[in-house]
């Protein structure tokens, strides 16, 4: 049993991480989550205004209205793929994206072609840059990177062919570097944005994880002493006073023994549960604690974790489920008593949270989803059902189904 939990936490602590804002920070992520519809709509925009400047110049109509149906396509999927509740970003997404913005760039040149006087005023390389200015939050730079030169080439080489109709006359090559500058250029920027805010989230982990290291032997001893702490407190609610009046009878009955092996029970569990206890369900604990709505009787039996499935989680995993927790303890309508927590699956662990709350449903999602959508960028699977005045929240390695 050791062993295979052993390999579990090994094989999902061991997955490496894709180096992209919205894997490393994807809270902050979301919070920019606007600029993606927004540079669509500017996209689309000069679109709409390069077609009418170009009306005279148009060979098919038709052609150029369906490119920008097809540009309102990508700028659609763009803004509903990045969107924080559907995250992450993959890869075929990202293609999708930029495949179909291109598509709406050949086709407009499609219905200027023979008749384009200028390839400056063009829109199509336009939009497909300030697309793929965005791109770098949600994908790893040498990949957006790629695709932007990809995206480069078609262009350039569409403008180049269309040398015979350019009012301008110089050399193909000219046309198609002006045709893929814009796309090279706002593809670079947002790499280099995207480069160096990771760059900065990953020092500043070091940094954090450096620290952390430093103290933890001075944490070791504050556990200690808090350890100590508690069993002196229940030796002196529980044991002195027993071992005082034993002291003062001088005698002891049947009745004695009972009760010493009693004391001496609960002692020991408590000791044991202290060693046992695991990192989430001291979080709850301390969670809940703030609410000053904790008992006692209740302390770690919130959390049904027998195999310690926990350990699974990673530091990123951990920072976002324990400020799930906290935003759930903070709930003003939660019935804390209500809090549980049940993690099960040796191969695939599955974290099913529920709690009672007299919160309505678009505030509750309106305070979870956003942690939700935080844990499904850092690879794992997050929803959350609310009903009969509560709510569950299912967080859990991709491969296991929903109980």
């Amino acid at each position: 049993m050791n062993t295979v939990i052993d390999e579990t936490i090994v094989r999902y602590r061991s997955v490496p991480v894709e180096r992209t804002p919205q894997r490393l920070d994807p809270l902050g992520v979301q919070s920019a989550w606007l600029l993606v519809p927004l540079i669509g709509v500017v996209a689309l925009g000069y679109a709409v205004y390069s077609t009418v400047v170009h009306q005279e110049q148009l060979r098919s109509p038709a052609l150029a209205v369906w490119s920008l149906v097809v540009l309102t396509l990508a700028v659609a999927v763009a803004a509903i793929r990045t969107h924080p509740g559907l995250p992450p970003v993959g890869l075929w997404s990202h293609l999708a994206i930029v495949g179909v913005a291109l598509s709406s760039a050949v086709l407009f040149d499609a219905a200027v072609w023979g008749h384009n006087q200028r390839i400056q005023d063009d829109w199509g390389q336009i939009a497909v840059a300030l697309l793929l200015t965005a791109m770098p939050l949600y994908r790893p730079v040498p990949e957006v990177l790629a695709t932007a030169a990809a995206s480069a080439l078609v262009l350039g080489g569409l403008a180049a062919a269309q040398a015979s109709s350019i009012i301008i006359a110089t050399h193909p090559a000219v046309y198609a570097t002006v045709a893929a500058s814009p796309v090279l250029a706002l593809a670079c920027g947002g790499a280099g944005y995207a480069w160096t805010m990771t760059g900065e989230t990953l020092r500043w982990r070091e940094v954090a994880r450096g620290g952390q290291l430093r103290l933890e032997g001075e944490l070791r001893q504050v556990a200690k002493r808090m350890v100590a702490q508690e069993r002196a407190t229940a030796l002196n609610a529980e044991a002195v006073p027993f071992l005082t009046e034993l002291l003062a009878s001088g005698r002891i009955t049947p009745e004695d023994r009972e009760r010493a092996r009693i004391i001496a029970t609960r002692l020991r569990s408590e000791a044991v549960e202290a060693v046992d206890r695991s990192w989430l369900a001291e979080t709850v604990d301390l969670a809940l604690a703030r609410r000053g709505a904790v008992d006692e009787q209740e302390r770690w039996s919130r959390v049904e974790d027998p195999d310690r499935l926990d350990r699974v989680l990673s530091e990123e995993q951990r920072a976002i489920v324990g400020a799930l927790v906290g935003t759930i303890a903070g709930l003003p309508g939660l019935d804390a008593s209500s809090v549980t927590i049940v993690v099960s699956g040796l191969d695939s662990p599955v974290f099913l949270l529920t709690a009672r709350a007299e919160e309505s449903r678009r505030v509750l999602r309106s305070a979870l989803v956003p942690f939700l959508s935080a844990l499904q960028s850092v690879s794992m699977e997050a929803s959350m059902r609310v009903r009969d005045g509560g709510f569950t929240v299912r967080f859990a390695y991709p491969g296991r189904r929903a109980p």
